[in-house]
């Protein structure tokens, strides 16, 4: 939980936001096509919503078009990013971010956006599903005591200092109260099909203005994320939609093609650090794999291939050794739990990772479903 007091400064500080302002436009790799906001990353690995929409932003050209709530469906719609430098426990920080509400399908509202529709929660872990989903954390940084300024173009810039109890990295924007979406909409009187905010200019910096080192490093890593979507064939992407609200399938877009060749693939699992401690193959929490048996028991699976990384500490010998322990381990598991045939499973270990900015995100597992 953060302890949140309300402030009014300027944001001229050290901006732990990558791309804050969404003007740099990611180009996805298997799609060659603009897709996404550089060094940020949609929810749902499906499809990419919500970027390059209709209206002004409030600078340049580019904003976030969020659905907030919905009486067409019960999920809702994120981004999320890490930060340059981690949240500090005990530290001040000032929050900011400029947001608007469309009044028609073409002009903006001139009235604030009701402030429970949009809040950041800051927590270490990124979260990937592969369909719209809705996220609803016990604790989060809501905007509801903000000062807010009106821009007087239909833009509004809302300000609050906090204190996080806790270190953090990651950063999700979206609606995370409580409420459902069919009680949001009736509440609101909601004539239209779905409640959306609009995001820009997003700004989290410490009040002393002291920026770790190396978060250019951290910047130039998200920056160069250029695969965003699953492998599955273009007619359906191989998307597995979870039962609403449920995060079935955690398949991480931040894991660029692999250069070794491999299967056709219609499902992507990555499986980061939470189930691995350093220097260990054994799994922390084996009943984790429990959330993907809807993918594990659908029928026509051909193969699947376990591909096991480490970190970068220790010689490289020792650590394609490691990899290869931990989707071994994996694989074992999988046919334990779900009854598949041993002849199914591939596994390999592919060595030292340095494709994520951290040594914890290095260390993991991806799982990769071929179907006949």
């Amino acid at each position: 939980m953060l302890m949140a007091i309300l402030l009014w400064q300027g944001a001229d500080g050290q901006n732990l936001v990558p791309n804050s302002s969404f003007e740099d436009v990611n180009i996805c790799s298997e799609l060659n096509q603009p897709c996404s906001p550089s060094a940020w990353f949609f929810l749902s690995r499906k499809l990419t919503t919500g970027y390059f929409p209709r209206y002004r932003s409030a600078t340049g050209e580019r904003h976030l078009q969020i659905v907030a709530a919905s009486r067409e469906t019960v999920n809702r719609q994120y981004w999320e990013t890490m930060l340059l430098c981690p949240l500090q426990a005990g530290e001040s920080y000032t929050v900011s971010m400029k947001i608007a509400s469309p009044a028609s399908r073409t002009a903006l509202s001139n009235r604030v956006p009701n402030l429970r529709d949009i809040g950041f929660w800051f927590t270490n872990r990124f979260v990937f599903v592969q369909g719209d989903s809705i996220l609803q954390p016990r604790g989060y940084f809501s905007f509801t005591s903000a000062t807010v300024k009106d821009l007087k173009n239909g833009w509004f810039e809302i300000k609050k200092e906090f204190v996080p109890t806790a270190a953090a990295s990651i950063l999700i924007v979206g609606n995370f109260v409580q409420a459902a979406n069919v009680d949001i909409m009736d509440q609101r009187n909601a004539t239209g099909p779905t409640i959306d905010i609009l995001v820009d200019d997003l700004f989290v910096g410490p009040v002393k203005g002291v920026i770790c080192p190396g978060y250019s490093k951290v910047k130039d890593s998200l920056y160069a994320i250029a695969w965003r979507h699953s492998d599955g064939p273009p007619e359906d992407e191989g998307g597995v939609t979870g039962e609403p609200g449920k995060d079935t399938v955690v398949s991480s877009p931040v894991s660029p093609a692999p250069v070794v060749a491999r299967p056709p693939v219609a499902d992507t699992i990555v499986i980061h650090n939470i189930q691995f401690d350093f220097d260990k193959y054994l799994m922390q929490n084996p009943d984790t794999l429990q959330r993907y048996r809807s993918l594990f028991t659908k029928p026509g699976i051909k193969k699947i291939l376990v591909a096991g990384y480490t970190d970068d500490i220790g010689s490289e010998a020792y650590n394609q050794d490691l990899s290869a322990k931990r989707a071994h381990e994996v694989a074992r598991l999988l046919s334990t739990k779900f009854g598949l045939s041993p002849s199914l499973f591939e596994a390999e270990g592919r060595g030292i990772s340095r494709t994520y900015p951290t040594r914890e995100l290095n260390r993991r597992v991806e799982i990769y479903i071929s179907y006949q």
